[in-house]
């Protein structure tokens, strides 16, 4: 039995000053957080898939996706997401796995 699938994990977060949440109205509320999805086999991470992007206002806690957005709260928050880069141990299973191949050869070609 292999347990795998994937999992989203907080990588960064920036507080929007000029945006106005279009939901309550209040100006500069809003948190523009990033977040990167792996793909993990027994949980452990074994490779990024993606990252994603949302707002959530700190007033009234409404979560915005990117498509959600006004327009320029969207230019902000897609700037963010490709400017910040993943954590390392997200390719750890992937490190775990190069290592069990390399180990594998190398008893094989020892007998």
């Amino acid at each position: 039995m292999i347990i795998f699938g994937s999992r989203s994990v907080y990588v960064t977060s920036k507080q929007s000053i000029g945006s106005i949440c279009p939901s309550c109205g209040t100006k500069g509320s809003l948190r523009l957080i990033v977040f990167r999805r792996h793909v993990h086999v027994f949980w452990i991470p074994i490779f990024p898939i993606g990252k994603k992007g949302m707002s959530q206002c700190q007033h009234c806690k409404n979560v915005l996706s990117i498509k959600e957005m006004p327009e320029s709260t969207k230019k902000e928050c897609v700037a963010l997401k490709n400017k910040t880069k993943g954590p390392i141990w997200q390719f750890a299973g992937l490190g775990i796995l190069i290592l069990m191949i390399l180990w594998a050869a190398l008893i094989t070609n020892i007998k």
